[in-house]
């Protein structure tokens, strides 16, 4: 029996939601657009911030998540947005974030070894955000002067560092260079879904 989503139950659901978000995020402009009467904003506004942090997720969090959006219509985006939240009971941790840390700097300075000229990547800032679990692809940002002055929007790339401490020739590293960072992000995965038993 599905139970209806009354105004009171969607409240209450929403606001328990609310509490996955880390200590250190604001949810008062989440909070807010709810006490507002704009719940519909609130919630693509809470999906957007455990996306942006990529929070780790409960299935059944993750579930009233876009069951939620669903009875509030905003389905569609919830659903590529929580892509970015980590699955918790996962029997593995497909990929993780390295954006920041003394981890993204090794892949950088291996990247800036390993990209020579003529390779498609040269000469282009690159900053790590994601390391697979599985293997050592990476998903990096890159940083070119119109991504950064916003007059273009930011490309993502996935890249196989040989971890050599050397020049490579070209084409290596592989890369594959995508305009959507969902793109990427379905490359990042593909060990786990071309691998059996692995969740």
């Amino acid at each position: 029996m599905t139970i209806p989503w009354t105004p009171r139950r969607t409240e209450f659901e929403f606001r328990r939601l609310s509490g996955l978000l880390a200590p250190a995020v604001p949810v008062a402009a989440t909070l807010s657009a709810w006490d507002a009467g704009e719940p519909e904003l609130a919630l693509e506004d809470l999906v957007d911030q455990l996306s942006d942090h990529h929070t780790p997720l409960l299935r059944a969090d993750r579930a009233a998540l876009l069951d939620l959006a669903e009875a509030l219509g905003v389905s569609a985006g919830a659903t590529s947005a929580l892509r970015w939240c980590p699955d918790l009971e996962a029997a593995e941790e497909w990929w993780w974030e390295v954006e920041n840390s003394p981890r993204a700097t090794a892949i950088a300075s291996e990247l800036l070894r390993e990209i020579a000229p003529g390779h498609p990547l040269h000469g282009i800032p690159l900053t790590p955000w994601l390391e697979c679990g599985a293997c050592d692809d990476v998903l990096v940002r890159l940083d070119d002067e119109n991504a950064r002055t916003g007059r273009t929007p930011y490309r993502i790339a996935v890249i196989h560092p040989t971890w050599s401490r050397r020049p490579e020739t070209p084409p290596s590293p592989a890369a594959n260079v995508y305009d959507q960072a969902l793109h990427a992000l379905d490359q990042l995965e593909t060990c786990f879904h071309s691998t059996p038993n692995k969740d």
